[in-house]
């Protein structure tokens, strides 16, 4: 499938028609927009996540059908634009082969409900493209998205690929372009041309067009952008496609700001925008009342960490000189005139309220599961030498402490968290959640047999052997490293993990490690 497949993809997507918010047959009209000032939101890096992890308490947030209900409430309160920036219905990362069932099936339901949710622009990403042309055809009948990507050559005159729009937010014309990675895959339409070159030309066309606000959608890494930030006159805001981090403030750069909103869905990021008809930059009030509270806080830490090693009392008055200074700005709240702009993060909680046009999708997406992932499960490996997993029953005889350890943590009730999520049948979430997936002698969804909890050989390593020869130690991996354990407490899964400080935490009487290994 080469990049001639792509482009041909993209010329039968534009025969088939193609449009701004929730185009499609599964469209549905956005709510009247509210009186209030007129807002950009965007949504970046989805990466093919239609609902949270939940593994662990900062993963509580994200879910598409909650997406839904934060961009309503949005646009209940003012005139709204919804960005889309960065891998979109796939991640990036390649898919293992009984995953994507799962993984075109999640597409699909993204597709659906983007559409639903009405998307106005976003910068195209490859990963669409990747699982096959009947796939491909089948997703963009669910939705079809205005594609503002800039650089891009060789595309055909039909294609879909529009590069640089003007979009109607109120009564402001915003000019939206993208920017695609030219290190990275050959995004759909054509081959990736200089960004520098193409941002130039793109805001000197939308500026002639009339653009009063320019938002560029950055699908290349950070240091990338800034770069282009810097180079760049004319633009306002650079989202951040590429790993974007959640930031609940903008970054400033030159005289415009990059924006970084998280990925997975878990925050929207939000601009209002206020007198954005005005000439010239956008000022952040509140942003910069931000930016000065922090290193006013780094001053004090620093002057109070030299206080102590020192006791300068010239350090005292300084200290008390700059407390006043927080505490002053802290009660305050940032007054603005003119052009401006406040920016903020729309958590996508757990308290959220699922959008109701989206219950029925999600709800079927989970039955699927069952049938599909059991259906494409793999056989796991026989068991090398004859040591397969054979479960943590057989190690109480000779661990009974170990045992009880093991029993006040979370891996003892990893299944159950599953149970209680309706997600025993979803293969993403089932392989943390059980021991020996898929290695050689463990098992998959056609089997699970006595495997289900993180037990002992999750750890340990199958123990079939070492049971059988009376508990040789030279059969079973006694020391538990950390990257093992980051098989599953991963950036993904467990972003907060650190090695250190959680693994005391599932020690104790007769279940010790001397010593930690990397």
């Amino acid at each position: 499938m080469g990049r001639w497949f792509l482009c041909v993809c993209w010329i039968a997507l534009a025969l088939a028609g193609c449009g701004g918010r929730g185009g499609g047959d599964q469209g549905a009209q956005a709510a009247p927009a509210g009186d209030g000032p007129p807002r950009i939101l965007i949504l970046s890096s989805l990466v093919g996540y239609v609902e949270p992890c939940g593994c662990t308490i900062d993963l509580t947030l994200g879910g598409i059908d909650r997406v839904a209900t934060v961009i309503e409430a949005a646009r209940a309160e003012g005139p709204t634009l919804v960005l889309a920036v960065g891998p979109t219905l796939f991640d990036r990362e390649e898919i293992p082969e009984h995953l994507k069932p799962q993984a075109e099936e999640k597409a699909r339901l993204l597709a659906k409900s983007l559409s639903i949710i009405g998307v106005d622009a976003v910068v195209g990403a490859p990963e669409a493209l990747t699982q096959g042309e009947a796939l491909y055809r089948e997703l963009r009948g669910l939705w079809r998205p205005t594609d503002v990507t800039a650089n891009l050559s060789g595309r055909a005159s039909l294609s879909p690929v529009q590069g640089a729009q003007i979009l109607a937010l109120g009564d402001l014309k915003v000019g939206v372009f993208g920017l695609a990675d030219p290190e990275g895959p050959p995004p759909p339409g054509g081959e990736p041309t200089d960004p520098q070159a193409a941002a130039l030309a793109a805001v000197a066309q939308l500026q002639e067009d009339g653009a009063q606000v320019i938002v560029a959608l950055a699908d290349l890494p950070r240091r990338d952008v800034r770069r282009l930030a810097r180079k760049v006159k004319g633009v306002d805001f650079w989202a951040l496609g590429d790993h974007p981090r959640e930031q609940g403030l903008t970054s400033p750069a030159r005289k415009a700001f990059i924006i970084e909103a998280g990925d997975r869905g878990r925050n929207v990021g939000e601009i209002v925008l206020y007198d954005a008809g005005q000439a010239g930059p956008f000022a952040d009030p509140e942003g910069d009342r931000q930016r000065e509270l922090k290193a006013l806080e780094l001053q004090i830490k620093m002057k109070a960490d030299a206080y102590k090693r020192t006791r300068d009392a010239a350090l005292v008055e300084a200290l008390r000189d700059l407390g006043k200074r927080r505490d002053a700005l802290a009660t305050n709240v940032a007054q603005g005139e003119g052009k401006r702009l406040r920016y903020t993060l729309r958590p996508v909680s757990k308290e959220t309220a699922s959008d109701p046009r989206l219950i029925p999708l999600v709800e079927a997406y989970d039955q699927k599961l069952a049938m599909l992932n059991v259906a494409h499960a793999p056989t796991p490996p026989p068991p090398a030498e004859g040591n397969a997993f054979i479960g943590g029953s057989a190690c109480v005889d000779c661990h009974e402490e170990a045992q009880q350890v093991w029993e006040t943590t979370p891996h003892a009730r990893a299944w159950q968290t599953l149970v209680d999520a309706n997600k025993t049948f979803d293969a993403e979430c089932v392989s943390c959640h059980v021991t020996g997936w898929l290695q050689p002698g463990g098992v998959s969804l056609k089997d699970l047999r006595n495997l289900k909890d993180v037990q002992c050989e999750a750890c340990h390593g199958p123990s079939e052997r070492h049971v059988d020869v009376g508990g040789d130690e030279a059969s079973v991996i006694l020391r538990s490293t950390e990257a093992m354990c980051k098989t599953c407490h991963n950036e993904h899964h467990s972003p907060k993990f650190d090695f250190d400080t959680y693994l005391p935490k599932v020690l104790g009487p007769g279940h010790q490690q001397i010593k930690i290994d990397r």
